[in-house]
């Protein structure tokens, strides 16, 4: 039987088999819609990261975000992590990840989080490298932000694998499918390339105070002819 580990193990060799061909084009589908879901959020912190060859160039949004909004990355700190301010330059921290500097400012409330992703499970909760260090994060948060999951390739899984205490995201983004979660823990997908192209119905969508499930299933089969 296919577990969460086995799982891993499979997606994580996809997203590197990829790499070379994908992770440096087909990224750029997956950040024009982040731009809408941040606009159409208005939001004022965002949380990023810092990518691997194999993750979505979330950094290619910094100078169109930095006019306006606070970014902030993860720094890795023992078992969990803590958020410090982009900035460059960057050095390379545990398990030869980048990091840009440690601060001591006060911890912001964050309004939108962008993680990568291993793959996600029909819970809509994340599959990642197994540290736990996000899991542990946004544990200690009183209040938790909209999380946003990102991937070069596909790998939402149909079964429910993971564990209670991993966190769950609003929406999975990928080049090929966009799924969204509702506060009904219904789950959504429809084709990337029909919401990119259509930019009044990302402004219903992404509107936090508009969850309307019909609406919602006309958009799906309209985005599937």
């Amino acid at each position: 039987m296919l577990d969460k580990n086995s799982f891993r193990i499979y997606a994580k060799s996809k997203l590197k088999s990829n790499k070379n061909h994908q992770a440096k084009c087909v990224h750029y589908s997956v950040l024009g819609v982040l731009k809408n879901i941040i606009k159409n959020k208005k939001t004022k912190n965002i949380l990023l990261y810092i990518p691997t060859d194999y993750e979505v160039d979330v950094l290619r949004l910094r100078q169109i975000l930095s006019k306006n909004i606070n970014i902030f990355v993860p720094f890795m700190l023992d078992e969990s992590l803590k958020i410090v301010k982009l900035r460059l330059p960057f050095t390379r921290g545990r398990f030869n990840i980048l990091q840009a500097n440690d601060s001591n400012g006060r911890t912001p409330r964050i309004d939108l989080a962008i993680i990568p992703v291993i793959g996600v499970d029909a819970n809509m909760a994340r599959i990642g490298h197994g540290k736990g260090f996000y899991d542990r994060f946004f544990s200690s948060l009183n209040y938790m932000p909209c999380v946003i999951f990102v991937s070069i390739l596909d790998l939402f899984i149909g079964r429910k694998i993971c564990c209670l205490h991993d966190i769950r995201a609003e929406f999975y983004l990928t080049p090929y499918k966009i799924y969204k979660r509702t506060k009904h823990d219904t789950i959504f997908r429809f084709g990337a390339s029909s919401l990119h192209a259509d930019s009044r119905r990302i402004s219903w969508l992404f509107s936090s105070s508009q969850d309307k499930r019909s609406k919602l299933r006309n958009f799906c089969r309209a985005s599937k002819g």
